[in-house]
């Protein structure tokens, strides 16, 4: 009951720190505004967050290791594209899970967009495109293949790969997430500025 209870109280504190930054800025929010919002005592919030930046911090976190499960999935296994994409290209990072991630970000499209300030916020962009990085890098070790960039230093040749992506997705949400997750997946596969099969040396 006290976990229930618990669980009740930081999806208040959550869902007033969401509506709270579709107002206005994180930094012009105070710790009173969200006791406000929430309907609980100032105790109540510092039982559950250090402060603001605390609360700010978790939920990020929280996102984060939401998208990881569904990217990463079976970390042992390639796994299959959705079967739109040719029949012999190597997802490294698997059309399905992708869909997943982004229908993820669509049905938690409030929390996203208040946590990226609608996109336009780095932090979660940059972790994600890490994410992908090491999702295409475990992917080619597991194929036993090697990444290569046509010359390219792999410093840059990595960024703009893993760039692409991410922006695509990062410039949906700062759309509103308008289109079906579906959509937004197909155009990352058929439309990448260098496609992981033309990094991938047998």
């Amino acid at each position: 009951m006290a976990q229930v209870r618990q669980t009740k109280t930081e999806q208040r504190i959550r869902e007033a720190l969401v509506s709270l930054l579709a107002e206005r800025g994180f930094d012009s929010i105070t710790v009173s505004d969200l006791t406000r919002r929430a309907g609980i005592h100032r105790g109540t919030f510092y039982a559950h967050y250090v402060d603001k930046y605390d609360l700010l911090e978790r939920q990020i976190n929280a996102v984060y290791r939401n998208l990881a499960d569904i990217l990463e999935g079976d970390a042992e296994k390639p796994g299959n594209s959705a079967g739109e994409m040719d029949a012999g290209s190597r997802d490294f990072i698997p059309y399905g899970r992708v869909l997943g991630a982004l229908s993820y970000i669509r049905e938690n499209y409030p929390l996203i967009a208040a946590l990226t300030a609608n996109g336009t916020d780095q932090r979660l962009y940059e972790r994600a495109k890490q994410l992908l990085g090491g999702l295409v890098e475990r992917g080619a070790a597991l194929a036993g293949t090697k990444l290569d960039f046509g010359g390219v230093p792999e410093t840059y040749g990595r960024e703009m790969m893993l760039a692409g992506v991410t922006s695509v997705i990062w410039l949906w949400i700062k759309n509103g997430c308008p289109e079906e997750p579906r959509v937004i997946a197909n155009i990352i596969w058929k439309n990448k500025s260098r496609s992981l099969e033309e990094c991938v040396l047998s």
